[in-house]
């Protein structure tokens, strides 16, 4: 089963995001902090990876900058999404290079769910 990791405190802020998700019947996890979720990672079995993670820019331990290099050393596999308010310029400055999917509003709607779907269908992670 295909998972994805939220790391947000405010779960209610992703919750557009989740139902698509669990609409496509992927496994959804909850981390409050970067350290929480590459201790999640460090402890993912051997020839398993998480699929996807959603992020906010900005996390009580981390900015998500640090974080995605961190993912993408630990799991090259895992696709990541940010939250954020980056314009797009200075969203692709900042994480070219780092096979960041996309950006999304802080507070993702229906629009931005099925946005990240087609992204997701894209790459085939979901049909």
């Amino acid at each position: 089963m295909k998972q994805a990791v939220f790391v947000n405190r405010d779960k209610a802020q992703f919750k557009e995001l989740e139902n698509m998700l669990v609409q496509h019947s992927i496994e959804i996890e909850w981390c409050a902090t970067g350290k929480e979720l590459l201790s999640l990672i460090a402890d993912t079995p051997k020839g398993q990876w998480i699929d996807l993670v959603i992020m906010e820019e900005v996390l009580p331990d981390m900015n998500a900058k640090a974080l995605v290099e961190a993912v993408t050393t630990q799991s090259p596999m895992t696709n990541c999404v940010i939250t954020g308010t980056m314009d797009k310029k200075q969203f692709h400055d900042v994480h070219e290079g780092y096979g960041v999917l996309m950006q999304l509003p802080v507070q993702p709607g229906q629009d931005d769910a099925r946005n990240l779907e087609d992204h997701l269908k894209k790459i085939r992670l979901i049909g």
